[in-house]
């Protein structure tokens, strides 16, 4: 097992470049939301950065692996253009 999947919490992550620990090993998009104050908005889309493949939407029933140094952003959920 690498380092990076250790089963030793706790582990650091980073939604939108703020840092929170967490000590579960899953976590569900439901539950990362809720770890921002304020939540993240539901107009606000949530994804999970994948090193090697296109990045993940994350949705509040998905269940994320968690490990050190994983790395999550929000987006509009809804794009306007010349909004």
């Amino acid at each position: 097992m690498d380092e990076k999947h250790s089963d030793n919490g706790p582990y650091k992550i980073k939604i939108d470049k703020t840092h929170y620990e967490v000590s579960e090993k899953e976590l569900t998009g439901r539950q990362l939301r809720d770890l921002v104050v304020p939540p993240i908005p539901e107009d606000r889309d949530l994804f999970e950065e994948l090193p090697d493949d296109d990045d993940r939407k994350v949705t509040d029933d998905y269940v994320v692996e968690i490990y050190d140094g994983k790395v999550f952003y929000t987006a509009p959920g809804r794009i306007n253009p010349g909004a």
